[in-house]
């Protein structure tokens, strides 16, 4: 796959079109990321998710000082709410 878009990416730079070859540099930019995500289909969709949720709790606490009771806060928000119309379990 990496060799497949190396070859498109010189194409399209051979093109003269300036928006291809802009689109072309930034396909090879992220190059690792996109052969990663083809092989495994793995984001940090859910990593970024869960530091907002803890920014949330966070901002939520407002001088808490209990370090546990954070803690259990985090994990309470990372279980599936099977309340919810949204999940489907």
């Amino acid at each position: 796959m990496e060799a497949d878009i190396e070859d498109w990416s010189l194409l399209a730079e051979s093109t003269g079109m300036l928006y291809l070859k802009k689109f072309a540099k930034c396909l090879k930019s992220h190059l690792v990321g996109i052969c990663n995500y083809a092989i495994h289909g793995l984001t940090s969709a859910r990593i970024e998710a869960g530091n907002v949720s803890i920014g949330m709790i966070r901002k939520r606490a407002r001088g808490i000082r209990d370090i546990e009771y954070f803690k259990l806060k985090i994990r309470q928000s990372s279980l599936p709410n099977n309340d919810s119309m949204f999940y489907v379990g």
